[in-house]
């Protein structure tokens, strides 16, 4: 049962299931490609694709204060627990609990 063996399996690049799957199709037709993960790489990443060639860029914008503590408060916590002092001390200065 193809269904049942999909279920079981966790970390692939491309799984190909069914009796008319093939990874000829996988390569040229159906849309994942030949360029699949290697070296257990597969339990965090899948296939090569258009997205590997995309630069994902993040922002941020907190103009209000009062509503970003939790954050503040929660950043001065985990700086300091990864030993990164400077970083807890960036966040101090934006604490409104001094």
């Amino acid at each position: 049962d193809a269904d049942e063996v999909a279920r079981k399996c966790a970390n692939y690049g491309g799984l190909f299931v069914g009796e008319g799957a093939a990874e000829v199709l996988g390569d040229y037709g159906a849309g994942p490609n030949h360029t699949l993960p290697t070296g257990g790489t597969g339990k965090y990443t899948g296939g090569l694709s258009v997205f590997n060639f995309l630069r994902i860029r993040t922002w941020m914008r907190v103009d209000d204060r009062e509503k970003s503590q939790g954050m503040v408060d929660d950043s001065i916590v985990m700086a300091r627990l990864e030993g990164l002092e400077g970083h807890a001390r960036a966040a101090e200065k934006r604490s409104l609990a001094k």
